[in-house]
């Protein structure tokens, strides 16, 4: 198996990454959520804080020079509102279909608890979709609840809120 690089998020251009989100997003919500519900929640869902991609917290994984993954957190929640001291949130793991299983989300979720933790965070949340769940499981991250994320007032998206306790 061929090494994963990881480094800052702020070396890739910002398209790249919009791109790799709505794709790897794209096939894997259609597995569990109908057609109409990906098409309206995709554009909300995969949106980054573009201060957030060039910030400390958002990492880059590469296999052979090709960005294959991407993934960061933030102590902000997904929805602006200011952190909470000991806790932060799980942004916008995600990972090219061609590198599923294949080492690059475990890597990824690695270098986020472990910069969390080195920032004094305890606790790490995240809202999940359905077919995530398993592998937010497997990082060691607990099912708290299904959840209804409002993406906009007329769109609710179900969720599953995950944490994780370092």
């Amino acid at each position: 198996m061929c090494t994963i690089d990881l480094s800052p998020a702020s070396e890739a251009h910002p398209d790249d990454l919009l791109t790799l989100l709505a794709c790897s997003y794209g096939a894997i919500l259609t597995r569990d959520y109908s057609d109409d519900l990906v098409r309206a929640a995709l554009p909300v869902l995969y949106q980054p804080v573009p201060a957030a991609l060039r910030g400390p917290h958002y990492v880059l994984a590469r296999r052979d020079g090709r960005v294959v993954g991407v993934g960061g957190w933030s102590r902000e929640t997904p929805f602006g509102r200011p952190g909470v001291d000991g806790l932060g949130h799980v942004r916008h793991l995600a990972v090219s279909l061609d590198a599923l299983r294949g080492g690059v989300g475990r890597a990824i979720f690695g270098w986020i608890t472990a910069t969390a933790q080195a920032a004094q965070v305890t606790r790490l949340v995240c809202l999940s979709p359905q077919g995530a769940v398993p592998f937010f499981v497997a990082m060691g991250m607990q099912a708290q609840g299904e959840v209804a994320l409002q993406l906009t007032p007329h769109l609710s998206f179900p969720a599953v809120q995950m944490c994780w306790t370092g």
